[in-house]
């Protein structure tokens, strides 16, 4: 994981998200509301800089390369926020779209949008049954960011032996 260049941007703009909320209409025409999760979610932060160098913007361009895009999860230090303290100094972050660009003679404005990944990390233990060495492989995944469900599928394993496949995810609220 790396961590985010220490270029202070020239503007912050906060999207706060929203509850996980959904509605139903009823037969008397008034809604119904479900509320999914007691968090709120789809934080984005808009990041504007104006007047970089060629080199200041290397480090941007540079970055997204290394993050795979809007694959992986960075930090970013809580110095970028001016004192600001609306999202919590431990989230991680990732790209939600490839940085803008706009070029006016030797300096370059960006636009950097960054999704705010707040909530519980879950952590997953795939274990290979009949492996040798007991391969073990971990990830870190966040849950409801809009992705297809992980699906584990071991039907045509060899040998063909039964399996077991435990998730525990502790520390929800409710």
């Amino acid at each position: 994981m790396t961590a985010y260049p220490s270029l202070e941007p020239n503007s912050v703009n906060y999207d706060l998200g929203g509850l996980n909320v959904s509605s139903e209409e009823t037969q008397n025409g008034a809604p119904v509301l479900f509320r999914h999760s007691l968090r709120q979610s789809n934080y984005k932060i808009t990041l504007a800089y104006t007047n970089l160098t060629q080199a200041e913007v290397a480090l941007i361009r540079q970055h997204y390369v290394d993050s795979g895009g809007n694959h992986r999860t960075f930090t970013v230090a809580p110095s970028l926020w001016n004192g600001g303290d609306v999202v919590s100094s431990t989230a991680l972050y990732r790209y939600a779209t490839q940085p803008e660009e706009a070029q006016s003679g030797v300096f370059t404005d960006v636009t950097v949008e960054l999704v705010a990944l707040l909530g519980n990390s879950l952590l997953y233990a795939l274990t290979g049954q009949g492996a040798t060495l007991g391969a073990e492989e971990a990830f870190t995944s966040y849950p409801m960011t809009g992705t297809a469900p992980f699906i584990l599928d071991g039907d045509d394993a060899a040998p063909a032996t039964a399996a077991d496949l435990i998730l525990q995810a502790g520390g929800a609220e409710s």
